[in-house]
């Protein structure tokens, strides 16, 4: 069953290498959407993956790219190794570059290319109001719970309700200090796919235990709502996948301070 705490065992971020063409995902509300990048290096080659990486980034700088990019390597899960980019998104950036996008494809098919074995972009959207997000322009924890959800055909609605009731139980009878963002698709992936990052300070603190759904439920609307709720999501949901991934400052790429 989903849970809208920390899941003890999960966590999120991709992005695609494609600063130009795609770079900084939004929509009615500015900032809430994502560039989800997912690059596989090739067997043998993750040194000189990162290092090429790190090549772009230092190109995007000396251009003036003020987007940045976060990174993430999973740790736990059959796509352990992969990296992931997150890169905020504007939709008018795709009609209309900025400056600094131009130069940068040969860029990144000289130092890049040849040392990735398979790349995935998809547009991922924030709902903030639901979870816990981050505070604006807050930096990344070190690790994140990912849980990635199908829903079932048709039921979305039923779904997104029943989280919305949970997460409000969460965050009056069981706050936490720990970031839950929520991600639905908006293209390239799955149209029933939620993603639940669950941000932790440290590897420890994914192990922590907490309060259970029915519980937190039961406290905030009492034992038959609580069933009724729990019942519902649990009805909603097709499939969950839960991995866990850290955050790769040194692969990330800030405009302040350039890659790292």
């Amino acid at each position: 069953m989903i849970s809208i705490k920390p899941f003890r065992a999960a966590a999120i971020p991709f992005a695609a290498l494609c600063f130009a063409p795609l770079s900084c995902l939004a929509q009615s509300d500015q900032g809430n959407l994502f560039e989800v990048v997912t690059l596989v290096a090739k067997p043998g080659m993750t040194a000189k993956f990162e290092q090429g990486l790190k090549q772009v980034y230092a190109y995007a700088k000396s251009h003036g790219d003020t987007n940045p990019v976060s990174a993430f390597e999973v740790m736990y899960g059959p796509d352990d190794g992969n990296v992931i980019l997150l890169i905020p998104f504007k939709w008018d950036n795709v009609d209309h570059p900025p400056s600094y996008e131009a130069g940068i494809g040969p860029v990144i098919e000289k130092n890049l290319d040849p040392y990735v074995s398979s790349a995935h972009t998809s547009l991922m959207r924030i709902l903030p109001k639901l979870g816990n997000p981050s505070p604006a322009n807050s930096a990344p924890q070190k690790f994140y719970e990912i849980i990635t959800v199908r829903i079932k055909p048709g039921k979305g609605d039923d779904f997104f309700a029943a989280v919305g009731q949970l997460s409000a139980a969460e965050e009056k009878y069981n706050p936490s200090p720990n970031p839950v963002e929520i991600y639905e698709t908006v293209a390239g992936g799955d149209a029933d796919e939620v993603v639940v990052a669950i941000g932790h300070p440290s590897f420890v603190d994914i192990g922590h235990e907490g309060k259970s759904n029915m519980e937190v439920l039961t406290q905030a609307y009492g034992s038959p709502a609580a069933i009724s709720i729990e019942n519902l999501l649990s009805s909603t949901i097709a499939r969950e996948d839960v991995t866990i991934d850290r955050y790769r400052a040194d692969l990330s790429y800030t405009p302040s301070g350039g890659g790292q």
